[in-house]
């Protein structure tokens, strides 16, 4: 047995192992949240922390071969954006409920692959109590869903565990809140649920393995209602957990409660969530068509050799080498999303990045965070595949650009991203430079307005109803699509 002294932030603890696993395995059995987006595949070079005396190792390669101190990255916060916006619309709350508790609440959740949101709702007024959010923990075994399925396949009982860390992170959530309102368990009466299909199939326990596999068939896309008695959650004995319906493997019902959520007048317009699945939906009159590209995480930050998520110290926005912001005004330790495409924008119009996606040489943002041609081709990557994914929706559609209204980024990277930046990578249309718009958290919004108002129930119906789902792979348009849009063409 060895001794591990580990130190993160201002508190200590030691914990004993045996040696036969690798520090990250250790870490994450002792609830120890370690950025992995690889899934500890020793890829991604992610999961760094301090070994006293030997210094920096990845925690993924690394197996105990005697006592050590472990000095953990700090914890930061992510910017993580709960809010609402002027384009989604508000439900008045019901009336006829039945309570069942004098001051019941209600939890809306946005169950996001990387994030969490989390809003409290006093039942009986409709009224926000509290709005909550988080790193989801399962980051430390992947950073898409691809990763957590493969963990699934790969490990005897991953399932289980995925599901358990989930549900505990969000009932720590629940306890907390329900600490500073001095309530019980008994007095959350009703959780509502949007998330992309894979999260959704983790957090009620089925076998996510199908999705990943060619015809992608999902175990459920309907609307799952459970008991208290059936669900991992915090409730009262008669409470309900609902997860919203999803359209497909790769769409979600974070895409449908965002459709519903959203404000539009226009006619035809599109809805886009720049996120790992890249989700979107074209909305054609009383038609809505809508895919999933496989974009991956490097919009997030993950797979990028400076990449990070959207936390303190990440460079957000880039303007030039002497002309950027970080989060937290602190010096800078990486670079999320948005800050990577205002880079990679700024390469091209200054000639250091040739359309084909060539540079000279790694370029260099701040000591120690750079874009290399490695980075570059990830973007590539995603950036055609999202711009691609629009232009098969268009063509099933029978539009062009100049007949849509209006684009509409949900998220929190849509709702950060430089529009002029994006649209210079070829990641979002020219075309629509000035009526693109970003929503916000629509999916949680949506789940909140399906929380309460009984009203809002009819809409989710309704897009259900109306909408159809593109597989990619099967259209005989994309593959051409997606090599022609890799280049950064002006």
């Amino acid at each position: 047995m060895y001794k591990i002294l580990l130190r993160e932030n201002s508190q200590t603890r030691v914990i004993q192992t045996q040696g036969q696993q690798s520090l990250l395995e250790i870490l994450r059995n002792e609830d120890y949240s370690i950025y992995a987006p690889c899934g500890g595949k020793g890829r991604c070079g992610k999961c760094l922390v301090d070994i006293k005396g030997e210094g920096k190792v990845l925690a993924c390669n690394y197996y105990p071969a005697g006592d050590i101190e472990v000095i953990l990255p700090a914890k930061e916060e992510a910017q993580i954006l709960a809010t609402q916006t002027a384009y989604l619309e508000d439900f008045p709350p019901a009336h006829s409920r039945q309570l069942l508790h004098p001051d019941a609440y209600g939890a809306a959740i946005d169950l996001g692959t990387t994030t969490i949101v989390c809003y409290f709702v006093h039942l009986a007024s409709g009224r926000i109590v509290k709005i909550s959010s988080w790193m989801n923990p399962q980051t430390a075994y992947g950073a898409d869903v691809i990763s957590r399925i493969s963990y699934c396949q790969e490990n005897p009982g991953g399932l289980k565990l995925l599901q358990k860390i989930l549900t505990e992170s969000i009932n720590k959530e629940f306890n907390s809140f329900l600490s500073e309102m001095k309530a019980g368990k008994q007095q959350i009466q009703e959780t509502v649920i949007a998330g992309n299909t894979t999260m959704l199939h983790i957090l009620l326990g089925y076998n996510p393995e199908p999705l990943a596999l060619a015809p992608f068939t999902p175990a459920f896309t309907a609307q799952q209602v459970l008991g208290a008695e059936n669900s991992s959650l915090l409730l009262h004995p008669q409470g309900r957990l609902i997860t919203l319906p999803c359209l497909s493997a790769y769409v979600g019902s974070d895409i449908v409660a965002g459709l519903a959520a959203l404000k539009a007048p226009q006619k035809n317009y599109l809805f886009l969530d720049i996120g790992t699945n890249g989700e979107m939906a074209l909305v054609k009159g009383e038609e809505i068509f809508t895919c999933a590209t496989a974009a991956g995480p490097a919009f997030e930050g993950a797979g990028l050799s400076s990449g990070m998520p959207a936390l303190k110290g990440a460079i957000a926005a880039f303007e030039s080498p002497s002309n950027y912001k970080v989060i937290g005004d602190v010096r800078p330790v990486g670079i999320c999303g948005s800050g990577v495409i205002d880079s990679v924008a700024w390469l091209r119009r200054n000639h250091l990045m040739d359309e084909s996606g060539l540079i000279q040489q790694d370029f260099e943002i701040y000591p120690g965070i750079q874009i290399t041609q490695a980075d570059i081709r990830e973007i590539q990557l995603a950036k055609s595949a999202i711009y691609s994914g629009i232009k098969i929706l268009l063509k099933r559609a029978g539009l062009n650009f100049q007949e849509l209204e209006a684009l509409f980024l949900a998220g929190g990277l849509g709702n950060y991203i430089h529009i002029p930046s994006a649209v210079e990578i070829g990641l979002l249309p020219a075309e629509l430079k000035d009526k693109t718009f970003a929503v916000g958290n629509s999916a949680g919004i949506g789940a909140l307005q399906f929380l309460r108002s009984e009203v809002f129930a009819n809409k989710v119906d309704r897009v259900i109803q109306q909408s159809q789902y593109i597989e990619l792979s099967d259209d005989e348009n994309f593959a051409l699509e997606f090599a022609m849009n890799m280049d950064f063409l002006k």
